[in-house]
């Protein structure tokens, strides 16, 4: 994401709505109750947010790792000293990368505390991969892409809901569908992450179905990977359960008070999916 967003999104980490705002919406929506905000964490998620890239922050034993998920970046974390937490505000990056950096969280076993963007990625491999986790209220929280989607769903999208080809069908089974090939991928990491990290297969399962629904409703279809869900306090409380230490009122829904960056650049298909305006204007809709 643009760095004018990080700028943003800092700003709106050290001005979060009055609280009888906050815990109205979330009394509307059901919301599990919420732990109030502390002023020594606000400060370092505005350094952190405010601060481009992996590094200690200055005067603090605390990590900030500000950064898409690469190899560069989570081995300057691998090489950065013990912590007493580290700080993750992520944008994503490719699954199969994603869960390089997670054995690394795994390995250093530090606290985590999930600021602003969690997208993608950070969404679908990191915050279920961590073991101690404070969600904190800048936190906008999304995954990336139909993922589960099944084949014959994913060759019709596009195509008028077309049933694929007998010669469609024989090259995915061979695996020379290669846009397939790519969007499989995803989904088998994913099971097996979740797998190893001891989170149920429908932590990813069902934010997918709740997207392919409403993505089946709205009048517009975008390539499958272009759809976003934004996981609730529910949900993260259903499938990561007692990983969750602390967890503050967070933007939950396009329509919650606390989602502000979002709303100026997106468009909803429901309260919980999303997608880009950019991604809109390129399709053929």
């Amino acid at each position: 994401m643009r760095s004018w967003l990080f700028a943003l999104l800092g700003a709106l980490a050290i001005a979060p709505l009055a609280q009888a705002q906050v815990e109205d919406h979330a009394q509307a929506i059901g919301a599990p109750a919420f732990d109030r905000p502390d002023a020594r964490t606000d400060q370092l998620v505005e350094q952190c947010l405010a601060t481009e890239g992996v590094t200690m922050l200055e005067g603090t034993d605390v990590i900030c790792y500000n950064a898409a998920i690469f190899p560069e970046q989570f081995l300057k974390l691998n090489a950065l000293p013990e912590a007493s937490r580290i700080i993750i505000t992520s944008p994503g990056g490719n699954v199969a990368t994603a869960r390089g950096m997670s054995t690394i969280l795994d390995n250093r076993g530090e606290p985590a505390v999930i600021a602003g963007q969690c997208m993608s990625a950070c969404a679908m491999v990191i915050l279920p991969g961590l073991d101690e986790v404070h969600i904190h209220h800048s936190a906008h929280i999304a995954v990336h892409g139909i993922t589960m989607m099944d084949y014959r769903t994913w060759w019709g999208w596009l195509k008028n809901d077309a049933p694929p080809t007998p010669i469609a069908l024989m090259s995915a089974q061979l695996g020379y569908d290669f846009g397939y090939v790519m969007h499989r991928s995803g989904a088998d990491h994913m099971r097996d992450h979740l797998k190893g990290q001891r989170v149920d297969v429908a932590y990813i399962e069902r934010i997918s179905s709740k997207m392919l629904d409403a993505a089946l409703d709205h009048e517009c279809r975008v390539d499958p990977k272009d759809y976003w869900g934004m996981l609730d306090a529910k949900h993260i409380r259903a499938f990561l359960g007692d990983r969750i230490v602390r967890m503050e009122a967070f933007a939950q829904s396009w329509s919650d008070p606390n989602n502000q960056v979002y709303k100026e650049i997106t468009e909803p298909i429901s309260d919980e999916t999303y997608i880009f305006n950019r991604d809109l204007d390129g399709a053929d809709c």
